[in-house]
């Protein structure tokens, strides 16, 4: 398989991305076709520090001395875009939809290590009612890949027969599950927010548009949301501290915490938007080693996110 290799020295242009996006927006998948493996790289970065404040800030989560699970993916993000951009990926950006995604935090992360950035494209997978395509992102320091992640993209259309080999991962379902925290989602910091997290989709920040592509109003991104209900689940060892706190204690032995934290991992699947100044109800059961969630959206029965964050 072919492989395409573009080298950054500082973050992707948004501006330029979405002009590649454009371009691009009139790819069709064929199953005749091998497709390349597309690499964007960065190497020997670090951390801007107002961008990493401003991240939590805004998404309303407490700062620690290591790296919250989710602020990876504001890194990583823009790299992801101008893979998905790319002429040589069968889809329309403009077109995809971004369903699950899976995050392993291999161990905790200074913000003053030096990071280097891998996002690659899986092949097409053809599943039913579209295709599927994967963006594998890869945080590394040091010779060691620290944070990872799998975003999952969905194309509907009809191709030709899906592939029977392949089981779509699922979480049990959990709708009378205890509710553990309810909060009121302002509709501020949108635009901002945007250029922080690399997703600057219209969608996010303009109600008007986003009521022209079929949707009530704006509403926000993803790993926006997720973080704060991360922030909000419980110890795993005994459900008396917020996990992060959990995960500062054992990351940081002049704490003197005798149980080791290690590898987690953060699955969370999209049902639906999250608007803006709607009420936000967090429901959660404690499993083995870690928490099962359900996220709900004032005026959606059904849960607009379902994750797990587990020790792994």
């Amino acid at each position: 398989m072919d492989e395409i290799k573009m080298i950054f020295n500082k973050n992707p242009s948004a501006t330029y991305t979405l002009w590649k996006a454009y371009k691009s927006r009139k790819s069709v998948y064929s199953p005749r076709l091998e497709y390349p493996v597309i690499h964007a790289l960065r190497s020997g970065f670090v951390v801007n520090t107002d961008h990493m404040k401003a991240f939590y800030e805004i998404c309303d989560i407490r700062q620690f001395d290591f790296l919250h699970i989710l602020y990876p993916f504001s890194l990583v993000y823009p790299y992801i875009m101008r893979v998905l951009c790319s002429k040589e990926v069968p889809v329309s950006i403009f077109k995809v939809l971004n369903t699950r995604n899976s995050i392993t935090m291999n161990r905790c992360i200074s913000p003053d290590e030096r990071l280097n950035i891998d996002c690659h494209n899986s092949e097409p997978r053809l599943v039913s009612k579209g295709l599927e395509i994967d963006i594998k992102s890869v945080i590394s320091s040091g010779g060691e890949n620290v944070w990872e992640n799998i975003t999952t993209y969905f194309y509907h259309g009809k191709f030709s027969s899906a592939d029977v080999s392949y089981n779509a991962p699922k979480l049990d379902p959990i709708d009378n599950a205890p509710i553990i925290k309810k909060w009121y989602f302002p509709a501020e910091n949108r635009f901002r927010f945007a250029r922080i997290s690399g997703d600057t989709n219209g969608i996010h920040y303009g109600s008007f548009y986003a009521r022209m592509m079929g949707f009530k109003r704006d509403f926000a991104q993803p790993i926006r949301v997720v973080a704060k209900c991360v922030s909000y689940l419980p110890q795993i060892r005994t459900g008396i501290q917020s996990w992060l706190e959990e995960i500062t204690s054992n990351c940081f032995p002049s704490l003197n915490v005798a149980e080791p934290t290690g590898p987690m991992r953060l699955d969370f699947y999209l049902k639906g938007p999250v608007y803006y100044e709607s009420t936000l109800t967090l429901k959660n059961i404690q499993i083995k080693n870690g928490n099962r969630f359900n996220l709900y959206c004032s005026g959606n029965d059904k849960p607009v996110i379902c994750g797990i964050l587990q020790k792994i």
